[in-house]
């Protein structure tokens, strides 16, 4: 447990939940009837959205795709 708490990006996990809070403020704004409030919550969640695919990809495991092609290597 302990290594799986370690492994954690917590900056991008700050990263989420401010933009998350900055993104929900943002979207009561604008439906409060405030436009420029749109601007704001659409970089914020645009923020959250990037920040949740990195997290994703660094929990997967490692494919392999990375590797040079060894076609080229034996002729």
């Amino acid at each position: 447990m302990l290594s799986s708490v370690r492994s954690i990006r917590w900056s991008s996990l700050a990263m989420v939940a401010g933009a998350g809070a900055i993104a929900g403020l943002c979207l009561l704004v604008a439906l409060r009837g405030r436009p420029w409030a749109w601007l704001p919550f659409v970089f914020a969640a645009a923020i959250v959205v990037r920040e949740v695919r990195l997290l994703q990809r660094d929990r997967r495991r490692h494919v392999g795709f990375d590797e040079p092609d060894r076609r080229e290597q034996s002729g």
